[in-house]
């Protein structure tokens, strides 16, 4: 991939993930750490959502970013998410000064934030792999990952998904304000 023109997208992770997007009929869940949709994603996201499709992302929130140039590129693009109908749920977690510093390092901890990259298309198949969803992961690293044809564990991940996401992360929601 990194040999190759851009427009060479054979060696690109997500071209192969466009058919299970393109399926997609009623739900997807997104674990994105490093969450970045630009223009297009967040056209893409919105129109699953016009198509009747439930769309719910968790990311990092600042707090919990390792990285806050990367959450500062997601955040322009909160609103114009949330005003299309997609759900945003970010990491309730903080991380201390010594965390971040650790992180930082070769053998940093993930334990207070998020590091997941997995997909789940209509609980029926997951994607698992490093792929995070911003435009340096999508065209210049290199990435991997695997699908897997599994409802159950689909299944699993989704519910595990309605369970615990209220404890673990805060859901981001418009709120019009009285004074303008």
């Amino acid at each position: 991939k990194i040999q190759q023109d851009f427009e060479h997208t054979q060696l690109h992770s997500f071209p192969h993930l466009e058919p299970y997007l393109a399926a997609l009929e009623q739900k997807l869940i997104l674990f994105s750490p490093y969450f970045v949709p630009g223009k297009p994603g967040t056209k893409f996201l919105t129109g699953l959502v016009e198509k009747g499709v439930r769309v719910r992302i968790l990311t990092n929130s600042l707090a919990s970013n390792d990285v806050g140039i990367v959450h500062a590129g997601y955040a322009k693009y909160r609103k114009a998410l949330l005003r299309g109908g997609v759900e945003l749920y970010e990491m309730n977690q903080n991380l201390t000064r010594e965390q971040r510093k650790e992180k930082k390092g070769a053998g940093g901890s993930s334990k207070a934030s998020l590091h997941a990259k997995s997909f789940v298309f209509d609980r029926r198949h997951v994607f698992i792999g490093s792929l995070n969803l911003d435009p340096r992961a999508l065209l210049h690293n290199t990435e991997i990952g695997v699908v897997i044809d599994q409802t159950e564990i689909a299944e699993k991940m989704g519910a595990w998904f309605d369970r615990n996401i209220e404890t673990i992360a805060f859901r981001l929601e418009l709120v019009k304000n009285d004074s303008g």
